[in-house]
Formats: C-alpha cells, structure tokens, sequence
C-alpha cells in the first residue's frame, strides 16, 4: 500500500474545499443564503455533514471564501486585460465582455454575488470593500491612460467616469440576473449575444445615446 505523501494530501485537501465551494453556490444560487443549511451543501458536495467544519467554520466564512476567492481569481483576468497593449475601447470592451459573459459561463456563482453579497451588508466588511475597490482602481487606471494618450476626453473626471461605466454594468448584470434582459445562456449564438451587449454599454459610455455621438 502506498502512503500518501504530503503533496498528494494538500492536493486532496484542496479539491475537497473547491467542491464544497462548488456545492455551496449552486445551494446558495437556488436557495437563497438564509434559505440554505450547511447539510444542504454537505449532501450537494456528496460529503458527510461534519466534513464540511473540517474546513469551514461556518456558512458565513463559506459565503465570504466564495467571494474572496473566486473574485481575486476573476480581477486577476480583468487586470490582465487591463495590462495589454490595445486601444482604450478594446479593453473596455473585452472587460465588459468578461464581466457579463461571466452569466453565461458561471450563472450561479454571479447570482451569488449579485444576490447574497453584493446587496447585503456583507458587502461592507472592509475587506470586501478593499477588494471591490481593486476593480475601480483598474478601470480608473484605464480611463486615465486613455486620458493621456487622447483616446478620452481629457477635461472629464476619471473617477466619475470609472464610476459611471462600472454603475452600467452592475446594471446590466443584475437584470440578467433578475430576468429583465433575456439572453439564452446555451448554443451557439449565447457568446456573441453578450459580446454585443458589452459593445452596447461600452458604446454608449464612450459615445453617449444622441445621435451622432458615435464613438469612432
């Protein structure tokens, strides 16, 4: 029999966490956080209830871990786009896409976020709120290189403008999820449809909606 090394363990151990985190957005995601027992998320994970306070203390720290990991994971991609060499509106624009293509690949996981964080105070815990801020530094970081090299109108407050396009998306995100825009999350022509709903928002933010404010 071989004996498990320490390696294999730690591997084991994490993957064992990752599907109780899994399990816990897909419960939170169809029941609500309030609604969902921790033995909801045990029988989700396939695991017995006692396993899952081997790793979390309680529902709550779950909650929090989904939204610290898998956010970090996520503005680590934002920031990567943020850091190539491309025009203002294309990384607007593959930012947008990003963000609200996230709906279609990881619905529960964004309903989450919309549902059972971002509208709780939970949301106000400062590391929350530190991380949150990290996506307006970006984006802030964005508008004013897009200042300085005359993609964007230099007279316009950067941080109001950050502000503005990131209120958009919330926005949009949220009627996703709250079924006020319909787009079909499967086939083939779901990815392009969001790609065109991130060029809209991008659009208006960079053109406005009057006539004739195209942006080029």
């Amino acid at each position: 029999m071989t004996t498990p090394t320490v390696g294999n363990a730690e591997t084991a151990r994490r993957d064992k966490r990752e599907s109780i985190l899994d399990a816990a957005i897909a419960v939170f995601a169809r029941n609500g956080y309030h609604g969902t027992r921790v033995s909801d998320i045990a029988t989700r994970a396939g695991i017995a209830y006692g396993l899952v306070y081997h790793y979390f203390k309680n529902k709550e720290e779950i909650l929090s871990s989904i939204f610290e990991e898998r956010w970090t994971g996520f503005l680590d991609q934002v920031d990567a786009i943020a850091r190539e060499a491309t025009p203002t509106r294309e990384k607007l624009v593959a930012i947008a896409s990003r963000i609200l293509d996230a709906y279609r690949t990881r619905p529960d996981w964004v309903r989450v976020l919309v549902l059972e964080i971002q509208r709780s105070s939970r949301f106000n815990e400062p590391h929350q709120l530190h991380a949150i801020g990290r996506l307006f530094q970006i984006i802030g970081r964005i508008v004013r290189q897009g200042q300085q090299s005359g993609e964007l109108r230099a007279e316009l407050d950067p941080d109001i403008a950050c502000f503005v396009f990131i209120g958009a998306l919330d926005i949009v995100i949220t009627s996703l999820v709250l079924d006020m825009i319909k787009i079909e999350r499967s086939g083939a022509a779901a990815p392009q449809d969001f790609q065109n709903l991130a060029e809209t928002v991008v659009e208006i933010f960079l053109g406005g909606a009057a006539a004739g404010g195209r942006s080029e």
